[in-house]
């Protein structure tokens, strides 16, 4: 959305192909939608999609095999239809017949990616999605990073079988494993997250840019908080700054043991909590307010600490904010992404075992004020970058 409304500035006419979910809210923006599969079940029903997605364990198979997958032959003729007319094609990893369709069309193309793991990197190992407690072997360095590339295309091979019939069947020259070196395109790369998160390697795909960071908040959406104080902005400004709970778009429909440890813990410790729960939780303790929904990039920057699942798209916004962050991984990218963020320095990445002895007492401790001194540090830097007008630079440079 934030690249396409660039776009849209710059004078182009952007296109969006995706889930007919998203339909109203791209729409709403005055941006072309054009539905493709797989459709994703309506809000009231995507609950226990979300669950079985962000399971730790099942997640990744679950999401390619079940979702993904099976609609790949569909998507791929979607997608052809989609794209006619278009001048530049852009894919994203989970978009599996994208790249199928860029070479199929021989339109000149950008592939991206959302967050550091999908490049799969030798010189910069990432934590092991499914087996995050491996983590310690990144010691190994490259050797490791190898070992990860390998064992993932072996534990994948049953996965991609169907987009390799595809791809034979439609005569598509074959470039790689479709999950890592075949979905980039030689034209170049949208790494669509910031340089201070994640430095650029030598061994990422042929003419990757790290773009910085695409910021966009749903819009249209209204907290409604059940308290008499008011907003959310005035509670949370009534007072010491508090500590905020979210998880995101899929992860917060599996959220209960995190929103009853939340409330457990501020009745403790006596701390101020908010709760961005979609919904899904409701408390009465005088101390938690429960928020269906805030834009993120108003409500952490003032927050104390950010807690969150670890997904790039919220990590980016409690970097932007400045503010430390404690990261609770649920699946897919968020674990590597925790990683990254406690090397960096600004949080530390939350075992599952501690949520049942979770301790929110703002200690100020020596390592707590170096996460935020850290922080705001790299807000600063991440502040300074546009993440989509670098991104449409490079679309227009193509396009030419």
């Amino acid at each position: 959305m934030a690249i396409a409304l660039e776009a849209k500035k710059r004078g182009h006419t952007p296109i969006i192909a995706t889930s007919a979910r998203y339909r109203e809210k791209i729409e709403a923006q005055g941006i072309e939608f054009r539905p493709v599969t797989p459709d994703l079940p309506p809000e009231d029903e995507f609950a226990q999609l979300a669950k079985q997605v962000m399971d730790g364990k099942d997640g990744p198979r679950f999401l390619f095999e079940e979702i993904l997958v099976p609609s790949i032959r569909t998507q791929y003729a979607e997608l052809l239809a989609a794209s006619e007319g278009v001048d530049v094609f852009i894919s994203h990893p989970a978009a599996l017949a994208g790249p199928l369709v860029a070479r199929k069309t021989g339109k000149k193309w950008l592939s991206s990616v959302l967050a550091p793991i999908s490049l799969w990197s030798r010189r910069d190992p990432s934590v092991p999605p499914t087996l995050p407690h491996l983590d310690w072997l990144r010691v190994l360095g490259p050797l490791w990073g190898r070992l990860q590339v390998e064992a993932g295309k072996a534990a994948t091979k049953k996965w991609i079988a169907p987009i390799e019939k595809l791809r034979e069947d439609e005569k598509i020259e074959a470039t790689g494993h479709p999950m890592f070196g075949g979905q980039f395109s030689p034209y170049g790369t949208l790494a669509l997250f910031s340089r201070h998160f994640c430095a650029p390697q030598p061994d990422w795909p042929q003419n990757t840019t790290a773009t910085g960071f695409c910021f966009y908040d749903a819009v249209g959406m209204q907290a409604k908080p059940k308290r008499e104080e008011g907003d959310w902005r005035s509670w949370m400004q009534n007072g010491e700054p508090p500590v905020v709970f979210g998880l995101g778009s899929a992860a917060v429909h599996d959220g209960a043991p995190v929103w009853e440890a939340a409330v457990k813990a501020a009745k403790r410790d006596d701390v101020r909590v908010v709760l961005l729960t979609a919904g899904t939780f409701e408390s009465s303790e005088e101390n938690v307010l429960c928020v269906p929904y805030a834009p993120y990039s108003e409500i952490f920057p003032l927050a104390r600490h950010v807690y969150h699942q670890g997904g790039v798209g919220t990590t980016a916004q409690a970097l932007r904010a400045g503010v430390r962050q404690i990261i609770m991984p649920f699946a897919h990218d968020q674990s590597d992404n925790a990683a990254r963020i406690q090397r960096l320095g600004v949080g530390r990445w939350m075992r599952p075992r501690e949520l049942a002895s979770l301790n929110l007492k703002l200690t100020r401790s020596v390592i707590e004020h170096q996460h935020f001194e850290r922080a705001r540090e790299i807000g600063e830097r991440i502040r300074e970058e546009d993440g989509a007008y670098v991104a449409c630079d490079c679309i227009e440079r193509l396009k030419g």
